[in-house]
């Protein structure tokens, strides 16, 4: 007999495996460590979630979309100016990164498998670089940032923010790291050159 899908039981799963997941490397995890956290049976599991990568990766997505919503919720207020908008931002991405250690490694060796997860990360992707290109852009109306193509910045900051954790992470701290990226990129914004850089001759894709 097929077991029911209860959606505050996979809730529980989620809010276990998270906890587990941020305090301890993503090998040493045991799916039956999650399920005693979360008080469940470890058949139970295998209902909602294939395997732990599939596991690992809803955690992601689930904190990926809490990440958003507080993203939006913060640009809605509107009490904040630009720099202090962009400064938000790469906060809450940098936190993020940091709270899931794993995450760069693991999107990378799974989501070109993971259909489901791949098209959730593609559309909050998206959504974060729309965010962030609407700052710039605000930056830009205010005079405070000089930027020709924001569509292309806003691909441009979080892949800085990927490259950041994945080389420099082991030789700094976190302030340090997220100080120096915020130093960079208002550097970059604020920068007195002028004019298109002309090797962009056609307009960026969305």
């Amino acid at each position: 007999m097929m077991q029911v899908m209860d959606e505050q039981k996979r809730l529980r799963i989620l809010a276990a495996a998270t906890e587990l997941f941020a305090a301890q490397p993503f090998h040493k995890v045991l799916l039956s460590e999650v399920a005693e956290a979360a008080g469940v049976g470890k058949g139970t599991l295998y209902v909602y979630f294939k395997n732990k990568d599939d596991l690992y990766l809803s955690v992601l997505s689930s904190g990926f979309m809490r990440l958003m919503e507080q993203l939006r919720h913060r640009m809605s207020e509107g009490t904040q100016g630009p720099v202090e908008n962009l400064e938000t931002v790469v906060r809450e991405i940098v936190q993020f990164a940091y709270q899931n250690p794993h995450l760069f490694e693991l999107m990378r060796t799974n989501t070109r498998r993971e259909t489901r997860h791949r098209s959730q990360w593609v559309k909050k992707s998206m959504e974060l670089r729309s965010i962030i290109e609407s700052v710039i852009l605000q930056g830009v109306r205010t005079g405070e940032f000089r930027d020709a193509h924001p569509k292309l910045t806003a691909r441009f900051i979080p892949g800085l923010v990927r490259s950041v954790m994945i080389e420099a992470a082991p030789i700094a701290d976190r302030a340090t790291l997220t100080n120096h990226i915020l130093w960079f990129v208002k550097a970059a914004l604020t920068s007195k050159q002028k004019g298109e850089n002309p090797a962009l001759k056609q307009q960026v894709g969305p």
